[in-house]
């Protein structure tokens, strides 16, 4: 079993210049076209489709790879919770992001959609909340994720962290999902199972989602009965976004934390078991890291998709300055 084919990094490199690639081409088409349909065909063609077929093209097995393991319904909720918990981090870490770029100039932040009514709402959470919490976890968590742990699990949940924020290919929107990467990342180590970060992808989207119809629903009461708001400018409003969410996430967090240290227990628990029981030692010799050795050639990859953001970083930037 030791001697088992694993992913490498350049495997992860090659698979995210793919995915990226499929995304500036074929994605922004049909997004273009019809933005639901487009994501559809993004979130399971384009990026749920690729990894697996490159697992199976290189004979790797896709159930250990991918830690398609079972979870418990206890670790299932404490996950549910944990990523509720972090959703204050989240916002606190791309308001800070924004607040800079405010510095620059006016910002045009690309608006998400969000559902006016219960039919768009359920839509909504089919393409925004599960479909993308299938095919990006399995692609980022199933996939990057273990290309990197050759490095090291920590190395390896910082790097596909930030690779996940970079494929946003959104500067409004880069710290936030490294943030939930990291998040994401550290349940399924946690938990060695994918369906921890499944879960908490979905719960954190629906999340949004919730929000954003709630929010649309909520104005539309609102609506021609609000007085004139105060005039006040975008970096100071962020400032003070900046401020409450930082005093909130750091509360949030702590508690999280405190979730997780419940899950490690178990695991650490049940892992003391296994060894003592001699159960289930594929698993557990599938645990062992292999320092694999890394390349330059290795990350030219990553070095083929930079341009590709740096022009999306560039625009956006471009267009800050233009509108300040």
């Amino acid at each position: 079993m030791l001697d088992e084919k694993r992913l490498k990094v350049v495997d992860a490199n090659i698979l995210y210049l793919i995915g990226a690639i499929l995304f500036f081409t074929v994605g922004f088409y049909f997004q273009n076209l019809s933005l639901e349909l487009g994501l559809v065909i993004t979130q399971y063609l384009l990026i749920l489709l690729p990894p697996i077929i490159y697992l199976q093209m290189k004979k790797i097995s896709i159930k250990k790879t991918m830690r398609f393991n079972k979870i418990s319904t206890k670790h299932g909720l404490l996950v549910v919770c944990i990523t509720l918990l972090m959703y204050p981090t989240a916002v606190f870490a791309n308001a800070v992001l924004m607040a800079l770029l405010s510095l620059l100039g006016n910002l045009n932040i690309p608006e998400l959609p969000t559902a006016t009514n219960t039919s768009e709402y359920i839509l909504l959470l089919l393409i925004i909340s599960i479909s993308a919490g299938i095919c990006e976890e399995v692609f980022f968590r199933g996939f990057i994720l273990p290309g990197y742990e050759g490095l090291g699990v920590k190395k390896a949940m910082i790097i596909s962290s930030i690779l996940f924020g970079v494929f946003h290919f959104n500067i409004y929107n880069l710290f936030g999902p490294i943030v939930l990467g990291l998040v994401f990342s550290y349940l399924v180590i946690l938990t060695d199972s994918l369906y921890a970060g499944i879960i908490g992808h979905m719960v954190n989207n629906g999340f949004a989602v919730t929000l954003g119809f709630l929010l649309n629903t909520l104005s539309r009461f609102l609506e021609g009965n609000q007085e004139a708001a105060a005039d006040i400018s975008t970096t100071a409003a962020l400032a003070m976004t900046v401020i409450f969410f930082g005093i909130i996430a750091t509360i949030t967090a702590f508690i999280a934390l405190k979730l997780a240290n419940i899950i490690k227990k178990d695991m650490d628990q049940q892992k003391k078991l296994s060894r003592q029981n001699n159960f289930d030692q594929d698993r557990l010799e599938y645990e062992i890291e292999i320092q694999d050795p890394v390349f330059l050639k290795d990350y030219l990859p990553l070095l083929l998709v930079l341009p590709l953001y740096l022009l999306v970083v560039l625009l956006q930037v471009k267009e800050i300055i233009y509108l300040g």
